[in-house]
């Protein structure tokens, strides 16, 4: 079992964050699957807000 990501703060965490995201996306999804989901996209969305401004 893959540990679950519940944080992400490096350029890394994020790319690891998005491979799993991708991951989950193309399997069927248990309710823990679609949990998980919505955790990496809050995760990932607020690591784009605090570090993908425009310049």
């Amino acid at each position: 079992m893959q540990q679950r990501i519940i944080e992400i703060e490096t350029e890394d965490d994020y790319r690891e964050a998005l491979n799993r995201f991708i991951v989950l996306c193309e399997t069927q999804k248990t309710d823990e699957d679609l949990k998980e989901l919505l955790l990496l996209t809050d995760l990932m969305e607020k690591y784009e807000r605090e570090n993908c401004r425009d310049s």
